[in-house]
């Protein structure tokens, strides 16, 4: 018996909306919203572009593209503070072996700010508004919560609270305290970008994404929305063992410091383009792929779907229902309107799945 199990890949998550915050200021967000673009393909883009066109709260035509509107959360901070805490997530680093449980547990945060913006964006029964909000929201997010600092608050004997990600780590030199040094990713991110975008300005932003490209490519995985509390882990954990690392309070940054934040700052931007990419492919992915036909003759299993050209799909199969577990068979890239997957029937019963990887 041959049966057929069409599905996308599970979706399961969920928005944490004080201190200063501008994780790599405008350039920065832009060149992360450059590389999720150049990512997605031209369904997933079409939707996007239509939501940023939807007028919301202060939207301008400085932020009023897919690239530009990833520093929309930073722009409305002129007009309003109730998103500030939505940009950072406070988990204490001791700098000095002073104990971290003076540090409050803010339920207002970035992780949650996230998980909010995703439950949003796939809820159909949300207003274009509210999608719209949530969607400029998440890109800018996904860069804050790659910054280290936005992840993190050295606590020391004189700052039991936290230094807020860095701001009142005092250094002297081009930058008055740690955040704005990171912010400007260590001296690499630190040119005038105009907004709304000239012809100058937007080719800043498609070669730094270029350049952070080459240095960490992309790579298509299957689209699974994670918990983002794992993302400010992992900026947690390069804080502690990078940004907080080879500098003292009230000193002037070396070289070799600079250099490592200017290289940990590509990597992040690599990482947050990519991870808000296959994000937002998963959340656009939102129906099974269509079956045009799947016999089995011959003994061979012939299975056909409508695609979308751009996009990888992957088989999976399995023998019993009852086993949770899917086994990989192949991907499929697609530059057509339709595909089609042969298997010989080895099997009195197998099971299939089919999958949009990217």
């Amino acid at each position: 018996m041959i049966k057929i199990a069409k599905s996308l890949a599970g979706l399961c998550a969920c928005f944490w909306l004080a201190h200063p915050a501008l994780a790599w200021d405008a350039e920065g967000h832009m060149v992360v919203a450059q590389i999720a673009y150049n990512h997605l393909d031209a369904a997933v883009k079409a939707k996007c572009d239509a939501l940023i066109a939807v007028p919301v709260y202060h939207s301008t035509s400085a932020n009023s593209n897919f690239v530009t509107a990833a520093v929309w959360a930073d722009d409305i901070k002129s007009f309003t503070s109730a998103y500030s805490d939505s940009h950072y997530i406070d988990i204490p680093i001791s700098l000095d072996g002073f104990p971290t449980n003076s540090v409050v547990n803010d339920p207002s945060n970035v992780v949650v700010a996230i998980r909010s913006s995703i439950t949003t964006l796939q809820d159909p029964t949300q207003s274009l508004s509210n999608q719209a909000v949530a969607l400029r929201f998440l890109l800018h997010f996904c860069g804050d919560i790659t910054q280290p600092l936005h992840c993190s608050t050295g606590v020391t004997t004189n700052l039991p609270a936290g230094d807020a990600g860095g701001n009142s780590f005092n250094i002297t030199g081009t930058w008055n305290n740690l955040h704005s040094l990171w912010d400007s990713g260590g001296g690499y991110l630190t040119d005038s970008v105009a907004r709304p975008f000239t012809t100058p300005s937007q080719a800043i932003i498609v070669n730094k994404a270029a350049a952070v490209e080459a240095a960490y490519p992309y790579s298509a995985s299957v689209g699974s929305i994670p918990d983002p509390a794992t993302w400010s882990t992992d900026s947690w954990q390069l804080a502690m063992s990078v940004a907080y690392v080879g500098i003292t309070n009230g000193t002037s940054p070396t070289a070799s410091y600079l250099a490592t934040a200017q290289n940990t700052t590509v990597q992040r931007m690599a990482i947050g383009g990519q991870r808000l990419a296959k994000l937002l492919s998963t959340i656009y992915v939102t129906n099974a792929p269509p079956l045009i036909s799947a016999t089995a003759t011959n003994n061979n299993f012939a299975l056909s779907w409508a695609t979308v050209t751009g996009r990888i799909y992957r088989v999976q199969w399995k023998q019993d229902l009852t086993n949770a577990a899917w086994t990989d068979l192949t991907d499929i890239s697609v530059s057509n309107t339709s595909a089609i997957f042969t298997d010989p029937v080895l099997q009195p019963q197998r099971f299939y799945h089919l999958i949009v990887v990217n």
